[in-house]
């Protein structure tokens, strides 16, 4: 999965999810500024965000990481276009006003990839080879998961908005997402197990449970539903969060016997 000069997917995998997180944090954050409606601002944090993910991503590589966060921020954002073109509403939008919804896209794309390509590459200057100690993989491995838990979330708000025609049960959307935050945990674990150069398998269950916990967190801070949360929901949350970081833990098994622990050290 990952060559010490080469290549690695596991940084583009890590890159997609952190990505996310930091994109999808920092327009949340714009919400709670009042800024959401200046595209300069959004694009701003469009490219803090994949400046974050570069960041971390290059970290967690074990060679030079430079090129494949600017990769896992073009296939992040293709995800959303995608899912998003995919449905009715955008549709839609996109017969009506092409050239616009193309400028923001490619504003937006641009921002990701240029933020991704100058945290890897900040990242590198600053620090150069990673460390071979697991401990920074709870960080590391809990940005990702969180990510992968935002953008299940944000597809499927996509996916239910955009189809105003299909009535989806909150039932089929729970399920769509918790299966998307356990794909996305499963992922973010092997990458984590194949590209760490000691074995991460702790800390892809406490940074798996950590990353899905703060999705959460999150999640009832902004729509502000904590005061109304019964001790029985939030032990249920709790017990998801450490599901999450048992499926990390599997994808780590995965990842470090199939590659990373042939490359140690």
């Amino acid at each position: 999965m990952q060559q010490r000069n080469g290549f690695s997917v596991g940084s583009v995998i890590l890159s997609y999810f952190m990505t996310a997180g930091g994109m999808f944090s920092g327009l949340l954050l714009l919400g709670a500024l009042d800024k959401a409606d200046s595209d300069g601002f959004r694009y701003l944090m469009m490219l803090l965000g994949s400046f974050l993910g570069g960041f971390v991503a290059a970290r967690a590589s074990r060679g030079t990481t430079i090129v494949e966060p600017a990769v896992g921020a073009v296939l992040m954002i293709a995800t959303l276009v995608i899912v998003g073109g995919s449905t009715t509403v955008g549709k839609m939008i996109w017969s009506l006003a092409q050239d616009g919804v193309a400028k923001h896209i490619a504003i937006g794309g641009g921002a990701c990839i240029v933020g991704a390509l100058g945290g890897a590459y900040a990242s590198e200057k600053m620090f150069g080879e990673s460390t071979t100690s697991s401990v920074p993989w709870i960080l590391y491995i809990a940005i990702a998961t969180f990510g992968a838990a935002e953008l299940a979330f944000i597809v499927i708000l996509i996916v239910l908005a955009g189809n105003l025609d299909t009535a989806t049960s909150s039932e089929a959307a729970g399920t769509a997402l918790f299966g998307g935050m356990a794909l996305g945990c499963l992922l973010s674990g092997i990458a984590a197990g194949a590209g760490a150069r000691a074995r991460p398998l702790l800390a892809a269950l406490v940074g798996g449970s950590l990353g899905i916990a703060g999705f959460f967190g999150v999640f009832l801070k902004v729509f502000d539903l904590g005061n109304d949360m019964k001790g029985e929901l939030i032990t249920g949350l709790a017990i998801i969060a450490i599901l999450g970081g048992v499926v990390t833990l599997i994808g780590a098994l995965i990842g470090w016997f199939a590659y990373g622990k042939k490359h140690a050290g």
